[in-house]
């Protein structure tokens, strides 16, 4: 009768919970920097779970060390690490490249490697190969700092900053989601994807002083792999940074958003058809209006990423606040300009039993207010032969209704019970760029 080991058998319940094996051959030494060649074969020991079968190798590392396990040649197979024979470290990532592992040794002495087919029906020869990986050693960074490291948990490193000024930490990796925290002297910012792809990014201003970065995979602690990460000093615009204060109509500011919104005011000394811009490449803007009866946001209104506000704004003083849609810190460009409105635009009053006729500039949203005296059924349409239009009914901030097709073809058509009070219409395009002529008529049913 044939016997399993009891080190094969903690290799196959950790590669699958209710696999069982066979007697598989003593494990084959191997060592940092000489590739070992293997096969799986029909001898192999087998998981009767899934049909796949693995092969062993012992590795002794020494504590701390850090070192890259991969496979090579027609195998499509699975790598997974062991200190001694049964505590578990690391499984290889499954993906169509070949499998890949770092492993961190928490302590001097014999691991194992087990290489395994991905299913029933991987078999082939394959090379082994390990590398030392060399990880940061833990000394304080400094700007123009740029280290490789592993990471399988949160890693706090400390940061000493000598000069006061802008700077960009950069993590990279291409084994997990890169996440990054900084805490210090009037800083604590986090940042997902503010880099390229899955990478984090940091933008901020920093003192003089200590600070701690800690390095993380996103949304998940026992995520493991190599990661590089820098600190760069980085140039200063050429207009002085705003952080808020008063606009004008004209008015082009730069600011360095750094996790808190920056707030501006404006004044209108007449009714303006008012643009505002706000524009990045490192963060997602977030613009938010308010004054004199206003309360409206936009996130993505502009292009790409960017936010825009298109509206029709009468006399009196207006708050705005730019912000981002998303943890991060970056620069952004923030535009003002205000021109007299034309006629026919923007919106204005109506009466229950009337129509207006109007113009919808592209990005507009024309507001149309109406007080109803006395409660009852009413209908609010929206006809154009120029756009797809959409309505939507306010009473102070809430949104009472709203509609995109509910009339015919692409008219809006809202029908519904109102009590006594003062509303307002917001007349839109589903499209942000249409521009045309539409008629808006309010009825009493």
């Amino acid at each position: 009768m044939k016997t399993v080991s009891p080190l094969v058998l903690a290799i196959a319940l950790a590669i699958a919970p209710t696999a069982a094996v066979v007697a598989n051959e003593r494990p084959a030494a191997i060592s940092v920097d000489t590739p070992a060649r293997g096969e799986i074969t029909s001898r192999s020991a087998v998981n009767y779970r899934d049909g796949s079968r693995s092969q062993l190798h012992t590795l002794d590392l020494r504590e701390g060390q850090v070192v890259q396990i991969t496979i090579e040649g027609p195998l499509r197979g699975r790598l997974t690490a062991f200190y001694g024979s049964d505590e578990l470290l690391a499984t290889s990532a499954e993906g169509p490249q070949a499998a890949s592992l770092v492993v961190r040794a928490t302590r001097s002495g014999r691991h194992t490697i087990a290489v395994s087919g991905v299913d029933a029906s991987a078999y082939g020869p394959y090379t082994l190969r390990v590398a030392t990986v060399e990880a940061y050693d833990g000394r304080p960074l400094s700007v123009g700092a740029s280290i490789s490291d592993w990471v399988d948990a949160p890693r706090r490193l400390t940061l000493r900053i000598e000069e006061a000024g802008i700077y960009t930490i950069d993590m990279m990796s291409d084994d997990f989601d890169a996440f990054l925290k900084l805490d210090g002297p009037g800083v604590a910012l986090t940042n997902d994807d503010g880099g390229d792809g899955t990478n984090a990014r940091i933008n901020t201003r920093l003192t003089p002083g200590e600070y701690t970065v800690t390095t993380s995979a996103y949304g998940s602690e026992r995520a493991s792999g190599m990661y590089q990460l820098s600190v760069a000093a980085r140039a200063t615009p050429d207009a002085p940074l705003s952080d808020g204060g008063p606009l004008t109509p004209g008015s082009n500011v730069t600011g360095l958003y750094e996790g808190t919104a920056h707030a501006y005011t404006f004044s209108l000394p007449a009714r303006r058809l008012v643009r505002i811009d706000m524009q990045s490449t490192e963060i997602d803007p977030l613009l938010h209006l308010s004054g004199n009866g206003v309360e409206t946001t936009d996130d993505d209104g502009g292009d790409g990423l960017n936010a825009r506000l298109s509206t029709l704004l009468e006399a009196g003083d207006y708050s705005l606040r730019a912000d981002s849609a998303a943890p991060g810190a970056g620069f952004y460009t923030l535009t003002m300009a205000a021109e007299e409105a034309p006629a026919n635009v923007g919106g204005g009053p109506i009466a229950v039993g009337r129509g207006v006729d109007a113009t919808l500039l592209p990005g507009m949203t024309d507001r149309w207010t109406f007080t109803v005296r006395s409660a009852g059924d009413y209908a609010i349409d929206m006809r154009s032969s120029d756009i797809d239009s959409h309505l939507k009914l306010l009473r102070g901030s809430e949104t009472v209704a709203s509609d995109d097709d509910g009339g015919d073809n692409l008219d809006s058509r809202i029908v519904q019970r109102l009590e006594a009070g003062s509303y307002t219409v917001e007349a839109t395009a589903v499209g942000s760029s249409e521009t045309g002529r539409y008629r808006l008529s309010l009825e009493r049913r």
